[in-house]
């Protein structure tokens, strides 16, 4: 499930992911391929960790805590990346920063979500908590993302953004995920 909404986000992405526009890299171009490059690295690394706890019968609470930490350590890193990109150089460099921050701040507060379903994780039960409040929460991250690219292409009127994803190496592989 947390797969398909990765597919379902990056497809977001690939929107105008599929150029082979070879001019020179602009600003916009550079920030694309950021985005993506960081973009990328955090939901594959979440896939992975996905992947690693999917059996819910080989659990236990040490593999559970080490996944979360695993999840914080991604998640904390594309949170920084995020904020530290801004907005790109356009007209609508302001909203794209903007939606930027507002998904930073959904991915904290789901990690914090995990976070606390892994405080209280004691016993079976409580292993299994933990990992349905891990799939929750890393799917509404995965919503939020998908919700800020959606802002981002509204955004981009004149679609500067949209060309320099065209532009971007890093977008290939959203392009080949549509």
């Amino acid at each position: 499930r947390t797969l398909a909404l990765v597919v379902v986000a990056l497809a977001l992405v690939a929107t105008g992911c599929a150029g082979d526009d070879e001019s020179e890299t602009s600003a916009t171009t550079e920030w694309a391929s950021d985005f993506c490059t960081s973009t990328l690295a955090w939901s594959d690394e979440l896939e992975r960790i996905g992947e690693d706890v999917s059996d819910l019968t080989s659990l236990s609470s040490d593999t559970i805590r080490d996944a979360g930490e695993e999840a914080r350590t991604a998640t904390e890193t594309y949170v920084d990346e995020i904020r530290g990109l801004g907005g790109p150089d356009t007209d609508s460099g302001q909203a794209v920063e903007d939606s930027l921050d507002a998904l930073a701040d959904e991915v904290e507060d789901e990690m914090a979500e995990i976070d606390d379903a892994l405080e209280d994780m004691s016993g079976l039960a409580g292993i299994t908590n933990a990992a349905r409040e891990v799939a929750s929460s890393a799917a509404a991250m995965f919503t939020a993302l998908g919700q800020a690219l959606e802002t981002i292409e509204e955004a981009d009127v004149d679609g500067e953004i949209d060309a320099a994803f065209d532009e971007a190496e890093a977008c290939d592989e959203i392009t080949r995920s549509r």
